[in-house]
């Protein structure tokens, strides 16, 4: 059986029943306010909290003014200004035009996007309680343009690249690559205008939610002005006949042979297929399905957002087995106001046929950029995850039902789907609630105006691995040999690496701020390896190296804790040091910290993942541990499949009665969890 997504032009202006602007009795008169997307300065267009738009335009001279949006009828008052407002419209990015005349003209109010083959007027409407779109204050990424010459079209061209915000910064950091592509008639510019992607790259990066990555952005044709700027003169534009221009087999190698090699020779890139992927939407979706299936040596992420289609019969047909084998994420979406019977068919039709995918529909959204922006938000999330982490199901966007559909669907469900698969039916008792509130917004965001302290990588010599490694240091603003510091140290999960809380969740924020607030005392914070292996990078099948993190005991107690107490000025003692960690390194710190009561007198297990031993092995001897622990900090999030080891833990010991905290809040197995529990875990240690 041949099934395929169907690819749908992208319709710009929205057309209804003709209507007279009309102000009902119930609109909301005092709260317009002009649109974001207004050219610097201009009142008008306005939009209010029903959804509606008011324009405004002087025209004196003019017979009749519509606007595009719903076929807004204008009224012309005695000082030449036409005025209207429409019926309410779907929240999200709307072109239009104004139409004086009968002649379509852009609004001298609004800014103009370049959309259905060429410069419109643009409109957002906000959509209430969604904001994973908007400009916060976090750190921020940088939209670069590149030019470059391609050989195969005989011009220059140019793409835009999504640079992540410590890009540089981090110099010594190399970055996996999205390739995003856009729709039939728009071209490089849109994801980063329209589609906002940048601000969704930074506040998922903020929040721990996204790896940070560089998104390159290019075009893929399907417009005429940019066919002949970039590809051969009066190509065919994209529609029922195909791909025109260079849409199809020209776009792919122009991507494969002059865009990743020219991308990969100028930024710092990890070259690898692991860490590339290439996503779209519409005409870009059904580029980038074909393109990543075609060439499944170069992606290992694919997703085509409302289209894209594979092959499962006939020439250049998929080989299920292959193609669950290469493909970490294969993610489809689309809007339940498009084709979604025609969706659900191709997606029974992937299951059927044995293919693995994540399905996504947006509600109430129609082909626009809400859709869009929305499935970003959620393939974002489950990219260059080794071990897939926060993919126990497909994210949801915020203020929004998570997608339901396939259960062949969920990443966890692959080989090697990573901790996902160790996930269970999550049942919460009357013990399983916060025990202390969420900590305050941008509580990790760097503030310039306090001290700052320092990250250092250092190397050291272990003799239990046989050689030597490396860790991130933190050291406190001030530090000085003339005082002696505590310390923590802070384990790392399954899939990440010495650099991996830096990554996720910004520590040297978090603890520069308490101290600047004084809700801490300085302390030294050591973030080592947990992989205790001669290649102790988070490369392959991460479950293979499971027997390394249960050695790293030897490294931590013989080789890290002498390293720094020889490097650093440290106060020795059990009293004075911490071990707490995230997930796997959250089972190696009740694990090594229960088991060595002599050396920690404070342990924090965030998320712990199943290597935790079972809890009577952890706590043989309660009373022991009523006497010489200090601490003992169990959470996880409520969304996390992974909490009934918690749970376990919680239960032995209040059976037992060793005193713990026991936090549970409403997040899942990622990044916002832990770097929480951090900012918690910081103020109750060393006191």
């Amino acid at each position: 059986m041949k099934t395929t997504l169907s690819v749908v032009v992208l319709i710009s202006i929205l057309w209804g029943p003709f209507c007279l602007a009309q102000t009902p009795p119930a609109m909301h008169e005092t709260d317009f306010k002009p649109a974001s997307t207004n050219a610097p300065g201009s009142q008008y267009p306005q939009v209010n909290s029903e959804g509606r738009a008011r324009f405004r335009i002087y025209a004196p001279d003019a017979q009749s003014i519509r606007v595009s949006l719903r076929n807004t009828a204008l009224t012309k008052g005695d000082d030449g200004v036409w005025t209207g407002t429409t019926e309410p419209l779907d929240p999200g990015f709307h072109y239009y035009q104004i139409i004086v005349d009968g002649l379509g003209v852009a609004d001298p109010g609004s800014d103009s996007f370049f959309g259905s083959s060429s410069a419109r007027s643009g409109i957002e409407i906000p959509e209430k309680g969604v904001d994973f779109y908007d400009a916060k204050d976090v750190p921020h990424g940088d939209i670069r343009v590149k030019w470059y010459f391609s050989k195969i079209t005989n011009a220059w061209r140019r793409c835009f690249i999504y640079t992540p915000p410590d890009y540089d910064t981090n110099t010594s950091v190399r970055y996996p690559v999205l390739y995003l592509q856009h729709g039939a008639g728009e071209d490089e510019t849109a994801w980063s205008r329209q589609g906002r992607m940048n601000f969704i790259l930074d506040n998922l990066i903020a929040e721990g939610k996204a790896k940070p990555m560089i998104v390159v952005m290019d075009n893929g044709g399907g417009s005429a002005l940019f066919a002949n700027r970039g590809g051969p003169r009066g190509g065919r534009r994209f529609g029922r006949g195909g791909f025109g221009g260079f849409g199809g087999r020209q776009f792919s190698q122009i991507l494969l042979t002059e865009i990743i090699p020219m991308v990969e020779s100028n930024f710092r890139t990890l070259t690898d297929r692991e860490h590339r992927a290439i996503a779209g939407l519409s005409m870009g979706a059904a580029q980038a399905t074909q393109i990543g299936a075609a060439n499944l040596d170069k992606f290992a992420y694919i997703a085509g957002f409302s289209g894209g289609r594979i092959a499962l019969e006939g020439p250049g047909a998929v080989d299920p087995n292959e193609f669950n084998e290469k493909v970490k994420v294969f993610y489809l979406s689309m809007g339940t106001k498009e084709n979604i019977d025609r969706f659900r068919q191709t997606c029974e039709a992937l299951k059927q046929a044995g293919i693995k995918y994540v399905a996504y529909e947006a509600p109430g959204t129609a082909h626009e950029f809400q859709t869009w922006r929305k499935s970003l938000y959620g393939f974002a999330q489950l990219l260059f995850k080794e071990d897939l982490t926060s993919s126990l199901t497909p994210p949801a966007v915020p203020a929004q039902p998570a997608p339901a559909r396939g259960d062949s669907a969920s990443p966890g469900t692959r080989r090697g789907g990573g901790r996902g698969r160790f996930g269970r039916p999550i049942e919460l008792g009357p013990d399983d609630k916060p025990a202390f509130d969420d900590p305050p917004a941008a509580f990790r965001g760097k503030r310039e105006n306090i001290p700052h302290g320092e990250l250092t990588m250092i190397q050291y010599d272990s003799k239990t691995v046989g050689t030597r490694r490396q860790m991130l240091v933190y050291t406190p603003p001030g530090y000085s040999t003339d005082h002696k510091y505590p310390v923590l140290y802070l384990l790392h999960g399954i899939g990440g690496d010495e650099r991996e809380w830096q990554r996720l969740c910004s520590p040297e924020n978090i603890l520069d701020n308490l101290l600047a607030d004084g809700k801490i005392q300085p302390m030294i914070v050591v973030m080592p390896n947990g992989r205790a292996q001669k290649n102790d990078r988070a490369e392959g099948n991460v479950f293979a190296s499971a027997p390394a993190f249960a050695a790293f005991e030897g490294d931590l107690l013989n080789d890290v804790i002498p390293a720094i107490e020889v490097r650093y000025s440290v106060c020795a003692g059990r009293e004075h040091r911490a071990l707490a960690g995230l997930s796997m390194g959250g089972g190696q710190s009740l694990n090594f910290g229960l088991a060595h009561l002599g050396v920690f007198a404070w342990i924090g297990g965030f998320s712990s993942a199943p290597n935790t031993r079972p809890p009577a092995e952890l706590v043989p001897d309660p009373a022991a541990a009523r006497d010489k622990l200090k601490l003992l900090w169990l959470s996880c999030g409520n969304k996390d499949g992974l909490i009934g080891i918690s749970q376990g833990v919680h239960n032995y010991l209040k059976e037992n009665n060793v005193p713990h905290i026991w936090h549970v809040d409403s997040n899942g197995h990622d990044g916002t969890e832990w770097a929480n529990n951090l900012y918690l875990f910081a103020q109750h240690i060393f006191k």
